[in-house]
């Protein structure tokens, strides 16, 4: 590697070399904020009388390969943005001086084409353009290039942010009082050049390590990077024509930013079920299950692609429209109408398994109908969705574990939902749903458009009309203002204003309406029998039964939001499981390790378990049933459909023989040859290895202690009543965790040691809270005894007080179900005390 000051323009007019942006990186970013801070630098150094600017360094790798004519191509690694946001400066000042000469006069247009600016004048093809950006970008700038040489040639428009920023260039150069600053503010520019050797250095180090200026990298940046960077060239090329600008096209234009990060998250939050990914963990797991997984091995990182190509695919269908069964796509837009959108790694589990054939397409619209059920009944009831982020990720892995099983997809996931009755993840039942319905505001529930809608549309399931337009409101049937007309107080009776107060927002009282100005605080008569949305006229089916009465009262009201409720019942409905059936899916006891990691089909082969080329060995009705392991790590049936885990491959043979699907645990189906293991002994073995190599140090185990923690407390209403929900808590890694009293002066702890005790207390600074307490200490003592651990009282120092009750017992990961429930009891009980100091 070798590194010193450069100023850009010798780069950029370096005789006899073009920049190439490799096709790992990513595409054009840069947007007028960026721009803007160049322009400022470059004007404002153009303006001093001497004197250099730094503007960062370029990173390059030199791999000693020449065109036919002789034009070395060099690749840029890092400061692309830069390079390609002042080429597009420099093009505007190009045409400027061809327009303006008499206004620019220390550069002619002639002298920066012929210098090299931009093109090499006299090279042919790809050697004609000094810059060669990625796919997505190349066509604009090319043609950019080319409509400057010739007027005649028209510019294409496909990349918006070049065509954008070519045009802040121009807008500004027109406006600056002196253009020659601009040019003049170029020239002394400097990097420091970072060359690197192919084959020598290691480019991908340097990147992760650097990011100089400009736009911070993306997650899908450094995750593209790090998939295509280490590749030969041509395989570079290979797989990102093929699989990573499918995924780009699949995810839409700008998905390399915000978009692409998002789906990336959701897609490892499926892969490591039960584990909640946080965005900045998304490129360490990424990392890490590329080597789980084996994909860094020779030829596998095309398999890897196909993954996320095809989980893209899923998650284009949840985000933006793109199923092609109709059906599927009504149901997903309502869920998305939701926004809820930690519920995406579900559904995107739901549509992988649905076209991997775990189960039928009836089942898959059936599990969304009770998902849309699931969260419209949580929003209505005013149930927060905090806690659901972690939830549905336990969902994923709690419905792979029951296929790998052999158990009944649909009835797994209704009754995991079931299973939450009394949590803070709870489903409402239908008396709670309908309590909501007839009492709520529900012209202040964010989500009361969509209510309205979806009642209307429920008439109308093959042809459902399209409210997303704007043109319909949620219009009040008795005015907001009704009580300042007189027709209306005598129509409401004598007890008007608490009719008013009641029912203005209450569900009967509303309605859609496109002619909402209209209508306005008209009378109820008048609202009836206008000629252009006038009630009677009204073809929605949620207003037709205005159309049968001439008043409008409390008694007319509860009766609509009776109906309406009614229709909510049979629209979002409730499942119905046996009590059996729903204890049956209850989960065993946590682990706290990396037991809890799924562990795939893939990691066991990638281990050395198992091999390519190996025989699995299951029989059917005596008859002898083989498979074979392919160098992908996938496994292929003998009539030649290659699937990607054993429950799937066996679920597809029994459906080969029979005709029928059948829920198969395959890992218990399949054995290596004849007389060899079963997966499932295998899946053990490795296991127990990653177990001895993942032991956990100190932090990592507290961290691990209180993550589940904080589930647990969010499992507790009572807890959740008092302190709050805990479930977006997470990475403590000391060995105690503090909660809010709401008393200046006083907090209360949790702790945790390895020592062998857990406690929790009441810690004060205002030293008059401890005597408070110490004064009722015979009282406080008789409520913490019932938890059966040691009561404390610690004077401390000189500036602190704590009451603490401490239980000494085995705290071992087998035991931390125990010490949760234990914990909780204690902090409800240090709050009970807590309630000594307000009353004082």
């Amino acid at each position: 590697m070798n590194a010193g000051p450069q100023s850009i323009v010798s780069l950029l007019t370096s005789a006899n070399q073009r920049m190439v942006i490799p096709v790992y990186q990513r595409a054009y970013s840069w947007d007028e904020e960026q721009c803007r801070q160049l322009w400022d630098d470059i004007v404002a150094v153009g303006r001093r009388s001497s004197g250099t600017h730094f503007t960062g360094s370029v990173v390059m790798v030199l791999g000693g390969e020449f065109s036919a004519a002789g034009v070395n191509k060099i690749l840029v690694i890092d400061g692309q943005q830069r390079i390609t946001t002042l080429s597009l400066l420099i093009v505007a000042i190009a045409e400027f001086a061809r327009e303006h000469p008499d206004k620019l006069t220390h550069v002619s247009y002639e002298e920066i084409v012929d210098s090299g600016y931009l093109i090499l004048k006299y090279k042919k093809g790809e050697d004609h353009y000094r810059l060669t950006l990625s796919e997505g970008d190349e066509r604009t700038l090319r043609s950019v290039l080319d409509h400057l040489e010739n007027q005649d040639i028209e510019a294409v428009g496909e990349s918006h942010r070049i065509v954008d920023n070519l045009a802040l260039f121009r807008t500004w150069l027109n406006n600056i009082e002196d253009p020659n600053v601009v040019w003049d503010g170029i020239q002394r520019l400097e990097i420091v050049a970072i060359t690197l050797a192919q084959g020598q250095d290691n480019p991908q180090l340097i990147f992760e390590s650097m990011n100089s200026t400009g736009k911070d990298l993306s997650t899908a940046d450094l995750v593209r990077n790090f998939v295509l960077m280490g590749l030969p060239m041509d395989e570079q090329e290979d797989l990102y024509a093929n699989y990573w600008r499918k995924i780009e096209e699949t995810l839409g234009a700008d998905s390399y930013d915000e978009v692409f990060d998002e789906f990336l998250r959701n897609w490892l939050t499926v892969i490591y079920a039960p584990t909640s990914i946080n965005m900045r963990d998304v490129y360490r797991l990424f990392k890490r299950h590329v080597s789980d997984n084996g994909y860094d091995k020779s030829g596998q990182m095309a398999v890897l692609l196909k993954e996320i190509r095809r989980y893209a695919g899923c998650y284009a269908q949840i985000t933006m429209g793109a199923a092609n069964d109709k059906d599927l796509r009504m149901r997903l837009a309502r869920i998305k109408a939701l926004d809820v959108t930690v519920v995406n790694p579900l559904l995107m589990s739901f549509l992988d398994d649905y076209d991997e054939g775990s189960f039928s397409r009836d089942d898959l619209l059936e599990m969304l109908d009770v998902t849309e059920s699931y969260l419209l009944r949580r929003s209505v009831c005013d149930i927060a969705t905090n806690s659901l982020n972690k939830f549905f990720s336990s969902v994923v892995a709690r419905l792979n574990a029951a296929q790998e099983e052999g158990r009944n997809y649909l009835e797994a996931y209704e009754a995991i939902l079931l299973g939450e009755a009394g949590t803070a993840r709870r489903m409402p039942t239908d008396a709670d749903f309908e309590r909501a319905l007839r009492t709520r505001d529900c012209y202040a529930f964010r989500r009361g458009f969509f209510l309205l809608s979806a009642l209307e549309n429920s008439y109308h399931p093959k042809d459902p009309r399209d409210f997303a337009g704007g043109t319909y409101t949620i219009e009040h049937i008795m005015p907001r203002n009704a009580l300042a007309r007189e027709d209306w107080r005598k129509m409401l009776g004598p007890e008007c204003e608490r009719v008013h107060d009641e029912l203005v927002n209450a569900l009967g009282n509303l309605t859609l309406t496109a002619y909402n100005s209209e209508l306005s605080d008209a009378s109820f008569a008048q609202k009836k029998a206008r000629t252009v949305g006038g009630y009677d006229k009204e073809l929605l089916v949620i207003s037709k039964s205005l159309q049968d009465t001439d008043v409008w009262n409390e008694k007319t009201i509860r009766a609509r939001t009776d109906a309406l409720a009614k229709r909510a019942l049979e629209i979002w409905r409730m499942p119905h499981l046996d009590h059996s059936v729903i204890d049956s899916y209850r989960p065993a006891k946590k682990a706290a390790s990396s037991a809890m990691r799924k562990i795939t089909f893939r990691m066991i082969c990638a281990s050395g378990h198992l091999k390519a080329g190996d025989t699995l060995v299951s029989f059917e009705d005596g008859c002898e049933v083989t498979a074979k392991i392919t160098e992908d790590y996938a496994i292929r049936l003998s009539n030649g459909e290659e699937v990607d885990s054993p429950s799937r491959a066996a679920i597809r043979v029994k459906e080969l023989e029979t005709g029928k699907h059948y829920a198969v645990n395959g890992w218990q189906y399949w054995r290596v040859g004849v007389d060899g293991p079963y997966l499932a002994e295998l899946k053990t073995a490795y296991l127990s290895e990653a177990e001895r190599a993942d032991e956990l140090d100190a932090a990592s185990l507290r961290a691990a202690f209180w993550d589940g923690f904080f589930d647990c407390c969010s499992e507790r209403e009572d807890f959740v009543r008092v302190y709050g929900d805990q479930s977006e808590r997470w990475d403590n890694r000391g060995w105690s965790v503090s909660f809010g009293l709401g008393i200046h002066g006083a907090s209360v702890l949790a702790y945790y040691s390895r020592r062998g005790w857990v406690a929790a207390s009441i810690w004060m600074s205002d030293l008059a809270l401890y005597d408070s307490l110490l004064a009722r200490r015979s009282e406080v003592d008789e409520v913490l005894s019932s938890l059966g651990g040691k009561i404390a009282w610690n004077e401390g120092n000189e500036k602190s007080r704590e009451l603490l009750v401490r239980l000494d017992t085995d705290v071992t990961p087998e035991h931390w179900d125990e010490l949760y429930a234990w914990l909780v009891d204690g902090l409800l009980k240090i709050r009970t005390v807590a309630r000594l100091l307000e009353a004082e």
